[in-house]
Parts: structure tokens; sequence; C-alpha cells
């Protein structure tokens, strides 16, 4: 990716503070079996969380309800740990809503403007433009002769 002012093109910088919260979650498992327990955050941000201690296999893409003291979310499973590997019983998930954040504002930092860069527009062309100067004749029957020079 390239980047500009230090920012990488295509990609929005997340905020994500260190905070281990108790979270209880409820969803649907990789065997379609109802899923519902107590996990908590290793690290949040405004739109999304770690999760650890997850018993069981989230499948990723799912839906899942997020629960925070009083507040409620939808989320998104956007990875999950594979078993035997150091991040077996995690996974990352983003909330569905942007507008809405479950955490503690306090706990927070101050929400940062967007500073999501668009990349910029590749080359679609095989060659490079040519300025050509050329000239046209219309020819309409039973007319006169129409000529344009540039």
């Amino acid at each position: 990716m390239a980047e500009r002012d230090g920012l990488e093109y295509g990609k929005t910088p997340r905020s994500r503070i260190e905070a281990k919260l108790p979270v209880r979650i409820a969803g649907i498992d990789v065997n379609g079996r109802p899923l519902l327990q107590m996990v908590t955050t290793r690290n949040i941000s405004r739109r999304g969380a770690l999760l650890e201690g997850i018993q069981g296999t989230l499948k990723q893409e799912e839906t899942i309800s997020l629960t925070y003291k009083n507040n409620k979310g939808r989320f998104r499973v956007s990875w999950v740990g594979d078993a035997g590997t150091g991040r077996a019983g995690q996974g990352g998930v983003q909330s569905t809503d942007s507008a809405k954040c479950i955490w503690d504002a306090a706990i927070l930092p101050p929400a940062a403007a967007d500073t999501y860069a668009t990349p910029p527009a590749k080359e679609r062309r095989r060659h490079r433009r040519v300025l050509c100067k050329l000239g046209a004749e219309l020819y309409v029957q039973g007319t006169e002769t129409l000529s344009a020079r540039k």
C-alpha cells in the first residue's frame, strides 16, 4: 500500500485501548448450536473488540450479540483464532452499527476525525495518450461538404 503523511491508503486507523472487560456473547457456533457465555475483552475500540476466553468456535462473518453492563450491540466476527495456536479462544469482532458504542465513553479516547485516504486511481490504459491534430469532413448526400480542422 502507498503511504501519505504516514497513513496507508485504504486503511482507517482505529484507536484501541487495552481493557479487560467482562462481556456476554450470544450467537451460533460453527456447528449451528447456540452459544451463550461470559468472556473478556483484551482490547477495545469504538467499533470493535478483541475477545478472549471463548469456549467453542465462532463462525467467521457470523453476527453475534455482545452485552457489556446494560449495553447491547450486534457485532460481526472478523476473525477466529485457530485451535492449538496462541490465538486459540480469541476472536476479533466489529460493530455492525457504526453509530453505536457499547463501551463506557469515559474509558475510550475522544473520537477522532476520520482520516481515511482514498487510494490513487490506477491508470488502466496500456499505452499513454498521444496528442493528435486531425481534420474531418462530413458528407451528407444532397448538401455541401462540411469541414472541420483543429
